[in-house]
């Protein structure tokens, strides 16, 4: 089978069906799904998808038979599911896919999840409702302004002017904790602390995402859940065979290390702190150190509010990147060797609290 042709939405890998590797994950996609390459065949009449090797064998892609559905294309017949006749498969990479009625529409957030409902309302997290109106949205059952928004006299929303987070989705960042040392993964001890730097503890490059393909450019406010992928490797292993994990949601003084599966990824929130200061916290459940340390590790606690205030600060992804040349700029004259006090950052790069005092 040409693994080239049908490949397989998992979490973070794209497997081949010829390894019989079909994953699912109820809670984020709803439904199995694969996505379909342009070359593949697909044979509607009998609902199968056939690969031919060039020989006098080919294989065969199609729902189980005793299962009584049948194979279901979204509309641009780039992706399938097996659905019960009469469905229709829904949804996009970014957000979800099911199997709808006719009459439904898939609706939902990020955040509440998404589910089939009838056309017109929306899923709240809990229950299909009335759509609101003047961008209002649905949480909890009632329609409320959006974060980021406020409330006007004619009962519109409008946009909060003037403030950012200063960090977006998709970015890679470094955590520089309160002992002024980098937040990075031990290979030694198998999780994360605030250490010097060596060859065994290499220091974190976090991108903060919103979803699991971490789609880019969206800023990160204080409400958000996000988790937070590591595309650093490790002491023995490369990035790029063992970057691209994420934090785990150890807790009660358990260390924060990685895992592979979006599913186990800890929950996170990040909110401005003091100046030139984030916090970084959790979204059901607050981030605190795990244990008393001169190189401490993080760990969730059940105190929602507890956070652990860090400096962040901006890094390229691709250390080889051309476009790194442009992350900041040498004030003329006053910007010498061994000296970033006189640097000036171009907004839209990350801030540690001394280059962004040195701007202000």
């Amino acid at each position: 089978m040409k693994s080239t042709q049908l490949r397989l939405i998992a979490t973070s890998l794209w497997l081949p069906f010829a390894l019989g590797a079909i994953r699912t994950d109820l809670q984020r996609r709803n439904v199995e799904v694969a996505e379909i390459d342009k070359n593949a065949h697909i044979d509607h009449d009998n609902q199968e998808i056939v690969f031919k090797e060039g020989g006098d064998f080919e294989d065969v892609f199609r729902c189980t038979r005793s299962s009584g559905k049948r194979l279901t294309f979204t509309a641009d017949n780039t992706v399938a599911a097996c659905c019960l006749p009469g469905q229709r498969l829904l949804g996009t990479l970014d957000t979800a896919f099911d199997c709808c009625a006719p009459g439904h529409s898939l609706t939902g957030t990020d955040r509440n999840g998404y589910k089939c409902c009838p056309t017109g309302q929306f899923f709240d997290g809990l229950r299909c409702g009335g759509v609101c109106m003047n961008g209002r949205v649905m949480v909890d059952g009632q329609c409320v302004c959006p974060p980021g928004t406020s409330s006007t006299a004619d009962g519109s929303c409008k946009a909060l002017a003037g403030c950012d987070s200063g960090i977006t989705t998709g970015a890679c960042y470094l955590f520089r904790m309160e002992n002024g040392h980098t937040f990075g993964y031990d290979s030694g001890q198998l999780h994360y602390s605030a250490a010097d730097h060596s060859n065994q503890h290499r220091l974190g490059k976090f991108k903060l995402c919103k979803n699991e393909r971490c789609t880019p450019g969206s800023s990160v406010d204080p409400h958000d859940a996000i988790r937070i992928k590591d595309v650093q490797g490790t002491i023995t292993q490369s990035s790029e065979t063992q970057g691209n994990r994420w934090l785990n949601k150890a807790s009660e003084g358990n260390h924060i290390g990685r895992t592979a599966r979006f599913e186990d990824a800890g929950v996170f929130t990040i909110t401005k702190w003091a100046c030139g200061e984030y916090c970084l916290g959790g979204y059901d459940d607050g981030v605190t150190y795990a244990f008393p340390s001169e190189t401490p590790s993080l760990t969730f606690t059940q105190d929602r509010q507890a956070c652990t205030p860090i400096e962040i600060l901006e890094v390229p992804c691709d250390i080889h990147s051309i476009e790194n040349n442009c992350m900041w700029e040498k004030v003329p004259g006053t910007c010498g060797p061994g000296s970033s006090g006189s640097c000036h950052c171009p907004k839209g790069w990350g801030l540690g609290r001394h280059e962004y005092l040195a701007v202000q």
